[in-house]
This record gives C-alpha cells, structure tokens and sequence, in this order.
C-alpha cells in the first residue's frame, strides 16, 4: 500500500507558502509559437489506468462518515465509524439506586452527499476492545459485525439548514449498563474508559452519506436519570466526542472489475474507492523535443467528462503525487515549495489544472525520477465524492528559445 511520506506537512504547506508564481514572469508577452501542447494521442505520450485503493488513513478525521450510495457506475459505497466517549466532568456522583430515564445520542452534520433522505436502518452498539487516539488506524482497520446488540430506539435527521443535527434516543438498557458501572468507573475518563471502550454507528440508506462534525455544537451523548434521593427531579451525565476522543472512519472493499478495466475513462473514488496512475511515456522523445528550449512553465489537464456529474459532484480538489523507485508516493516540489494555490488541482470550468514546472524539469533531467504519477481524491477519508476523467490529458509546455 502506498503511503504519501510527506502527508504530515500537508496543513503547514497548503497555507504556509508562497503562492507566488516565479516561472510565469514574461508569459504575459510570450508568442503563441514557444508553447507546445502535447495531448494523449500524441506518440502514446500518456497512459492512465485506474487502481483500488484497498485503504485510506481514517484516524481522527474532520468529519465522520456515515450512510449508504449505490451509485449507477461505483457500486456500493458505505461509511460508519467508531468513537470513543468521554465524560465531560470527573468524579460523577449518581446517589442511591440511579435508573435510566432516557439517552440523547446527537450529532451535528456539516453536509452530505447524495440525497438527504432519513437512514432505512441504523446500528448502534458498543465496542468490543480498545482504540486510542495516538495509534494510527485505516479505513479497514476494524469490521462492524452486523447482528451485535443493537442499542437504537429510534432517530431523526433534520433538514433545517442553520440547525443541521441527527439525533439518535439510545434504548434505556444502553444507558443502564453505565450507571451499572458505578461512580468507581465515573471518577475519569481514564478509569471510565476500561470499562466502556466506545461505540461504533453503521446506517442502511437508499443513497445518503452524512458528514457528522463530533466537535459541533450539537454533538453530545446525554444520560437522563432519577434516583431515590431525588424524588422528581431528573438529573443527567453528559459525554463529549471530539478533542481527546479517538475516533475512526470504517469504509468497504471496492474493487470493481468493470471500473478497473475501463480503458475509456480514469475514475477516482473516496473513501478508500479508487485513484489514477498517470504514466508519462516516451521521455527520449520529451527530451529532443525540448533540446535548445528553456522550460518557463509547464501545466497538466484532466477533463472531467460530460454529464459525470448529473447525479453525483466530481471532487473540488484532488491531489497530484509522483511514484519515486522505492514506490513510495510523494508530493511534487511545485507543491511543497510554492504552495496550493500556485500547484492548482481544484475543479474549475470541467478540469483540474496543476502547475508541474519544476517537477517536469526534475523529470526531464534527473533519470531517477519515475515517469508515474497518481491522482488521487482530497479528502479522500472526509469525503464521499468520485469522479470520472476522460482519456484527453494535455501537458502545456510554455518555452523560450536558447
């Protein structure tokens, strides 16, 4: 499985560096005749296929997947997650012979992909082991087993706009077995945590995927109960995803044959769907054509192909690495060194554009550079967007005579 070795720097360099452009500096002025535009019928200059991607980093993501596609061309696609539960206070004091009234599972979602329709099904039940938020897990890392204990009574998905939220009331018996535990298990999180290790939530849906914010402000599990020291009054526990809590996105296998040996189109999934290798062929041939030129810019394109996106949107963005020998993949120095937006890669007027100057260069003239590359999806573990490229890729090579 290749694994991105400069993924780490990826918040620091999107919005830490320059977004100048120093390559681009007379093109202004520059005559039509020193651009070479090299399309994929050109000597075999391009050779794309599509590759399942059998997992994704899915540790502590941005938004936590949840639902079902059955898309018309990508199959199935699924998301659950698992997170643990945290008390929002320490040393919790329950009183004499504490009983569940009721449980408040709630999320705040931030969007979602597909339609926005009620679940036909939903799962709830609670961890079997451990996880923890400084261990790194992937997308196949666990498996929900359909059947467990199921702990959902019932739930609503709002369609308010300003109040997004999808709410789950937990059986009793749920919040039972916490209040079981006893105050020796509530004194912290540590100490309540090897007793209740999380929960995981799966959903069947016709075609919805909802992006849960566990940090949003109506995201929270709540404990309503009485005691016998109370008389009337209720009283509650609250939980908190989030900050400290680990938590996982959980995607299916995809590996579907019709896709992969498409030679028609390139196609790139999310949630551990598929991506693209772009081999750049016929370097000797790059290399005469270039003899006695100075290389001032150089861009890719990919098309998105008509009507793809009738039904579901192509990603904004996706990324653009390089293979090195090892087969390790690797950001592109246009990127690392002058930034997002002078790299390029979002999705404008049906095609992804990047500025490859100074990795075409390396590529040109450093025989140790592979001639593959990948495209794969932004946000490839927060998202569930795919999209469908056509074989037409065109490098922009802007030139000056020696």
């Amino acid at each position: 499985m290749n694994k991105v070795r400069l993924l780490s720097l990826f918040i620091g360099l999107a919005f830490g560096f320059s977004c100048t452009e120093p390559n681009n500096i007379g093109l202004e002025i520059q005559p039509p005749s020193d651009v070479i535009i090299i399309n994929s019928t050109d000597f075999n200059s391009f050779m794309s296929i599509t590759e399942s991607e059998d997992s994704v980093k899915s540790d502590e993501p941005l938004s936590l997947l949840l639902g079902e596609i059955t898309d018309p061309i990508f199959s199935y696609n699924q998301g659950s997650f698992l997170t643990q539960i945290l008390l929002s206070e320490n040393n919790i004091s329950l009183g004499s012979n504490p009983q569940v009234d009721s449980v408040i599972l709630s999320f705040t979602y931030s969007g979602y992909y597909g339609d926005l329709v009620n679940f036909t099904n939903l799962e709830v039940i609670q961890l079997p082991e451990d996880i923890y938020q400084d261990s790194v897990y992937y997308s196949n890392s666990f498996s929900l087993t359909p059947g467990s204990a199921n702990w959902v009574d019932s739930y609503t998905l709002s369609n308010d706009s300003t109040n997004p939220f999808f709410r789950i009331r937990l059986t009793n018996d749920f919040g039972q077995q916490i209040l079981n535990l006893g105050e020796a298990s509530l004194q912290d999180n540590e100490t309540f945590l090897q007793e209740f290790k999380g929960i995981g939530v799966s959903a069947s849906a016709l075609n919805t995927i909802l992006y849960l914010n566990a940090n949003g402000s109506d995201s929270y599990l709540k404990l309503y109960y009485h005691n016998d020291d109370s008389e009337n009054d209720t009283l509650s526990i609250d939980f908190e995803f989030g900050g400290d809590a680990a938590c996982l996105n959980l995607f299916n296998t995809k590996e579907d044959i019709n896709i992969i040996s498409d030679s028609t189109r390139t196609y790139i999934q999310s949630m551990a769907g598929y991506k693209s290798k772009i081999s750049i062929m016929d370097k000797d041939s790059l290399q005469a054509l270039l003899t006695g030129k100075a290389i001032n810019k150089v861009l890719i394109h990919f098309n998105v192909e008509n009507g793809s996106q009738d039904q579901y949107a192509a990603h904004e963005k996706l990324f653009l690495v390089r293979l090195d020998q090892e087969g390790t993949t690797l950001f592109l120095r246009d990127f690392i060194t002058e930034g997002e937006a002078h790299f390029g890669g979002f999705l404008a007027d049906e095609k992804y554009e990047f500025n490859i100057t100074r990795y075409f260069h390396e590529f040109i003239n450093d025989d140790s550079y592979t001639n593959d590359l990948y495209l794969l999806p932004a946000g490839g573990a927060v998202n569930a967007n795919r999209t469908i490229l056509d074989k037409n890729i065109s490098l922009v090579i802007h030139y000056s005579e020696l």
